[in-house]
């Protein structure tokens, strides 16, 4: 039968396409005339595997990857199908793993057998397992010798800078000047050696002298020795007359007298006694300084206004003396006293415990500080009373005078009569 013209073109192309299909399949590593098994596995990430991809079983060759696509239910998972051309059974718990083959971060799939007798069937779904990339575990092995080369050039940045600032101008001057200083002090250490040298040079005379003194004492000592054992017997005497003068009784009664006197500063310790409580009680400490303190107000008023105490009668030439106190009726009716107790630069509460005993207590603010006051009185010894009462729980109370709500001094508001 001959073949007409066109059926040998048609021959062709059919064996054309045939060939293209195959040499399509056989460098994408499908082999059209071998039966494959297929089955899937599930990844978040692939890590850059792509299809043709090789699929090894303790390293050899037994499959490629077919394809990969997202998987239908829109979670963002990739489905990798995988062909296997071999007819090794795989166990059910058999898993997937995409791991790298080379530095260069080729990937390859590599199929690890499970435990199980079962076996799987083909399109069944493998575990998926995912290997550190070699750049990861190579980054993850030199981040620590990075991290401590960082910390190294810090520590060298560190040590130069401060070596800089050592070797500055000054330092440099400094180091200079102490190695001048040493130098000299060796030119000075050379000269005392020198000049001792000389010296026992010059005493070397005497010396022998002294040497020769210290053989006459000795053969002298020698010579007495007789006599100094009379003086060693009766030193020995002595010490008998001594042990016989009963120093034990004596150094008894010292201890006793001791004795007493630790009781006697342990009373003073303890607060017994009027000396005792001076010494530990220093609210009769502040008592005794409070009053010590008014004591001397007292004498440089006295010494001011000397009228104020003593007044001379103009017709008794008696000089009659008569000594007197201010009082309160004689200070004007717009003079008012109160006792600033203390100030605090955080606001305090006038109803706290510290505020015991005191009523009417007042707060007045004045720049960033608060100072806490007690009512007003117009009678300077009622003030007085309350000032020594305070005193104990707030030592920095002040008086403090005012009129027409102005504060004055003391010394004004006392010298202010009434009309």
């Amino acid at each position: 039968m001959k073949l007409t013209k066109t059926s040998k073109i048609g021959i062709l192309v059919v064996v054309c396409l045939t060939l293209l299909f195959w040499g399509i399949n056989f460098l994408k590593g499908r082999d059209i005339f071998r039966t494959e098994k297929v089955y899937y596995a599930r990844y978040q990430n692939v890590g850059g595997l792509t299809a043709t991809t090789l699929v090894t079983l303790n390293g050899l060759k037994i499959g490629y990857v077919r394809e990969i696509y997202f998987a239908e239910d829109l979670s963002g998972d990739l489905i990798v199908k995988i062909a296997l051309r071999n007819n090794f059974p795989l166990p059910v718990g058999t898993s997937a793993q995409i791991a790298s083959s080379d530095l260069l971060g080729s990937k390859v799939v590599k199929i690890n057998l499970g435990k199980s007798t079962k076996l799987l069937s083909p399109n069944d779904t493998l575990a998926s397992q995912m290997d550190v990339d070699i750049m990861q575990q190579v980054s993850d092995q030199l981040a620590p010798i990075k991290a401590k080369a960082e910390r190294l050039i810090v520590n060298l940045d560190s040590i130069v800078s401060k070596a800089a600032s050592i070797l500055n101008n000054d330092s440099q001057h400094n180091i200079t000047e102490s190695l001048r200083q040493i130098h000299q002090t060796m030119t000075n250490l050379e000269k005392i050696s020198s000049t001792l040298n000389d010296v026992v040079t010059g005493q070397k005379k005497n010396l022998t002298t002294t040497f020769s003194n210290i053989s006459v004492i000795s053969s002298n000592l020698k010579t007495n020795s007789g006599q100094l054992g009379h003086i060693m017997d009766n030193f020995s005497v002595l010490s008998d007359s001594l042990a016989r003068l009963q120093i034990n009784k004596t150094v008894e009664h010292i201890n006793m007298t001791v004795m007493d006197l630790n009781k006697i500063m342990s009373k003073i310790d303890t607060s017994k006694g009027s000396l005792g409580l001076l010494i530990n009680d220093p609210k009769l400490y502040q008592n005794i300084n409070y009053s010590s303190e008014n004591l001397n107000r007292l004498l440089v008023d006295f010494k001011q206004n000397p009228k104020r105490y003593i007044h001379f009668s103009a017709f008794d030439f008696g000089r009659k003396v008569t000594i007197t106190s201010p009082t309160d009726a004689q200070l004007a009716d717009n003079i008012a006293f109160k006792i600033q107790l203390f100030s605090s630069l955080t606001p305090v509460s006038t109803a706290s415990p510290i505020f015991k005993g005191l009523d009417d207590v007042s707060e007045t603010k004045s720049g960033s500080n608060y100072f806490y006051f007690t009512k007003a009185e117009t009678s300077y010894n009622k003030i007085r009373m309350i000032l020594n009462n305070v005193q104990g729980a707030f030592p920095e109370a002040v008086l403090r005078c005012y009129k027409n709500g102005n504060e004055i001094s003391l010394e004004n508001a006392l010298k202010m009569k009434k009309n």
